[in-house]
């Protein structure tokens, strides 16, 4: 258990940095399950009728989901779109040949990282204005490395709620243009941020772990040289969580998800920026429902073997992440209808095109650089400032 690792005394900055290399996911189930509960959500007619349609090109089936023979993420020709954030387009996850540079960042946000100052994203975010790339690019800046003592690199730099700004004002646009098939892409793309958005240790600086007590560790080497390693007090508690918890217990999950709440025309909304600002009230409501530092501490407490230590969060935390990933389903059924009706969805779309893609199509649109792209938040603000 990373626990009994032994301290080391160094004076070093929060950065999320150390788990680059990892899948950084809910993993097969905790996505799927969301994006699977999307559609009956949904209140308008001609797009439910499109998702519907389209449910297994988003997502594996629920009763695909609950089987003990699920594999979760898809093959070489076929990636369900709720996991082509990462199993197509993430930098040593994707097989495909499709990886993007700076696909990375957009998975996650550190909100509770404090600046100089002591104010975190969280903070800053109650005010409008902050809720602006330029402005998180700066204050990132006033964050340093955690090892070089230098400005974080820009692949450090989290920018998700302006992920689901973007997507959101290209999912509209493509509903203005009458491609259905672009739409439905980017709705299930869309399903796996908001995933991310609505995960605990997504949105932490705590999100393997806590990096203000590194610990070091030996590893030894098959042609017997050793190394020295440094890993945050309760590595390995990201994957405990949202892997080993939530696949032990994927039917209680969709069985809660299938209670989240429809969509009511009174919540739905016009605007990128009204997307960003509905993720990052998400946010500050699943910090509060479940506090990362909370499931860290539970996680570096724990003796337990890996199965009961899956039951042993699930008895303390099973409750709330139900309640966290309704709150994923219900705000992607809003930004999805919120889309289709900002672009006139019902006269734009014809009724012949309400139909399933071709897993082929699927990929091909993701395929495209120009599909969605993935940029740095230094880099985003005038890709969201376009007019739509």
């Amino acid at each position: 258990m990373s626990c009994e690792l032994a301290k080391v005394g160094l004076d070093l900055s929060v950065v999320r940095d150390w788990n680059l290399d990892q899948t950084d996911t809910w993993g097969a189930i905790g996505h799927f399950s969301i994006a699977f509960s999307v559609a009956d959500r949904l209140t308008n007619a001609n797009l439910k009728t499109l998702m519907a349609a389209n449910a297994e090109i988003v997502s594996p089936s629920g009763d695909g989901i609950r089987s003990s023979e699920f594999k979760g993420m898809g093959t070489d020709d076929f990636v369900p779109l709720a996991d082509v954030p990462d199993m197509f387009w993430k930098p040593r996850i994707s097989k495909q040949g499709f990886a993007r540079a700076m696909e990375g960042p957009n998975h996650f946000a550190d909100m509770d990282q404090e600046d100089a100052d002591g104010k975190t994203l969280l903070d800053l975010t109650k005010s409008d204005d902050f809720i602006d790339p330029d402005k998180w690019d700066e204050f990132y800046s006033s964050v340093k490395d955690i090892l070089s003592g230098d400005p974080i690199q820009a692949k450090h730099r989290g920018l998700l709620p302006f992920r689901v700004w973007q997507i959101f004002n290209d999912m509209v646009r493509f509903v203005k243009a009458g491609k259905a098939p672009q739409f439905v892409c980017a709705a299930g793309v869309l399903s796996h941020y908001v995933g991310d958005a609505c995960q605990p240790l997504h949105i932490s600086y705590l999100h393997d772990g806590d990096p203000e007590q590194p610990q070091t560790r030996t590893v030894h080497h098959r042609d017997g040289s050793e190394e020295e390693k440094v890993d945050p007090l309760g590595a390995g508690v990201h994957s405990a969580y949202e892997d080993s918890m939530v696949s032990a217990h994927r039917d209680d999950i969709l069985d809660g998800l299938a209670a989240t709440p429809k969509v009511k025309a009174a919540e739905l909304i016009e605007t990128g920026l009204d997307a960003a600002k509905a993720t990052i009230g998400m946010m500050r409501d699943v910090f509060q429902r479940i506090p990362p530092k909370k499931i860290v501490q539970f996680y570096i407490e724990s003796d337990a073997k890996p199965k009961q230590l899956a039951e042993d969060m699930w008895g303390e935390f099973g409750e709330g992440t139900i309640k966290c990933m309704q709150d994923g389903v219900h705000l992607l059924a809003i930004l999805w209808q919120s889309a289709w009706v900002a672009g006139d969805g019902n006269n734009t779309i014809p009724d012949s095109a309400l139909k399933a893609l071709t897993k082929k199509k699927a990929m091909a649109i993701c395929q495209d650089s120009n599909f969605l792209p993935s940029t740095s938040v230094g880099k985003i603000g005038p890709i969201l400032r376009k007019p739509v």
